[in-house]
């Protein structure tokens, strides 16, 4: 497979709609699957549902050693209400850079990773060991496809994960984790000109929400990779109808976390501040559900797989890098949570400001880049 080959599958896999929700990723992992069976590559599809299919594809080496992992998610987010100059499933190339969602985030990472696993085995390059090639469902709605896959012992064997998510090709080796919570306050209804005959949840959600900005606090240390933890209320949906007393409001606040962190102890201290505003209202009833609980991912930078895939970063692209984190979290959460310790990094073509925008692309040489470093990554670490 060739550079131009391997940007034809990136084209194909654009045009196939994998919008999450509902996902649809059962068509590209059947793409996949083809790609890899017309190179002799062995792959097993795993259902998580109705047309979301997972897919594993091995490649061994003529003896048995550590087993690396290449992976990313077929989802994408939605095209958004704002119109494109470029059909967002049109896979089109105009100067230099292909458009369509997922070009950046991140089938332009899938497709790098698969023509590598077929460019080492046509070039018959020895591999002491597996490389693992993992596509998985559902990343962009807590990544509950990376979920299933370490649920049922896929991930067991691994020794190594590179993820093909946008970095334009430098090495993140730290993401923040993401605690999503839905608060929500419970009323009695009654009727607008009578407020007295209700419980109004709105208000009592805006005394507590009034408390929790005033007073709520992040405890944490400082981190060297990433920025300090950040809190967003993004969802507030209350009442049904401006002449009746609201018996519910919810509440959807954003969190992302630092390795120092335990989520547990930040809802403990939600649950104190609610405590308190309880005193002030005694009618007040509320409940904290989670959401989303992912784990942030740390790998050492003196770690001997950072510093091949540094040094393999650095010799395709002619410049000297430095690791760093970023905000967003991964499928690395649910990797990372594997009982055996590994190491996880992020590298991928794509540009990460360009990701879940409009005129979403990716450029045609950073991505031939990356396929050159996922084979150069795996020829040293399989060596």
């Amino acid at each position: 497979m060739n550079d131009e080959k391997a940007l034809a599958l990136l084209k194909k896999l654009l045009k196939i709609n994998t919008t999450n929700p509902p996902g649809n990723e059962a068509e590209a992992a059947a793409l996949i699957q083809e790609t890899f069976e017309a190179a002799g590559i062995p792959s097993e599809v795993i259902v998580y549902g109705e047309k979301r299919h997972q897919l594993i594809a091995k490649l061994k080496g003529a003896e048995p050693g550590k087993t690396l992992a290449f992976t990313g998610h077929m989802d994408i987010v939605p095209v958004g209400e704002i119109a494109w100059d470029h059909d967002p499933f049109g896979a089109e190339e105009a100067d230099g850079k292909i458009y369509g969602r997922g070009a950046s985030d991140m089938k332009s990472g899938l497709a790098a990773m698969i023509a590598a696993l077929i460019e080492l085995k046509e070039e018959g390059t020895p591999l002491k060991g597996t490389l693992k090639f993992i596509a998985t469902v559902g990343e962009e709605t807590s990544s509950i496809g990376a979920e299933q896959l370490v649920k049922h012992g896929y991930a067991d064997e691994l020794d190594a994960v590179l993820i093909g998510e946008p970095t334009d090709n430098e090495v993140s080796i730290a993401e923040k984790g993401a605690l999503w919570l839905r608060l929500a306050t419970y009323g009695k209804t009654g009727h607008g000109s009578t407020p007295s005959c209700g419980i109004n949840a709105n208000e009592h959600m805006i005394a507590l929400l009034s408390k929790f900005q005033s007073e709520f606090r992040f405890t944490f240390e400082p981190d060297d990779l990433l920025s300090a933890p950040t809190s967003s209320i993004d969802v507030i949906r209350g009442g049904n109808g401006t002449n009746v007393i609201a018996d519910k409001c919810t509440v959807e606040i954003d969190m992302r976390t630092l390795p120092s962190q335990n989520h547990q102890e930040i809802i403990a201290s939600i649950q104190a501040i609610i405590d308190s505003v309880q005193k002030d209202i005694p009618q007040l009833k509320t409940t904290i559900e989670i959401l989303n609980d992912m784990h942030p991912v740390k790998t050492a930078k003196d770690h001997p797989f950072v510093k091949q895939l540094v040094q393999a970063v650095e010799e395709v692209r002619g410049k000297t890098i430095e690791p760093y984190g970023f905000s967003g979290y991964t499928d690395g959460a649910f990797f990372s949570q594997v009982k055996k310790s590994f190491p996880i990094a992020v590298v991928g073509p794509g540009y990460p400001p360009a990701a879940h925008q409009p005129n979403e692309y990716v450029a045609r040489k950073p991505f031939f880049d990356s396929i050159q470093i996922y084979k150069k990554i795996a020829a040293d670490f399989l060596r």
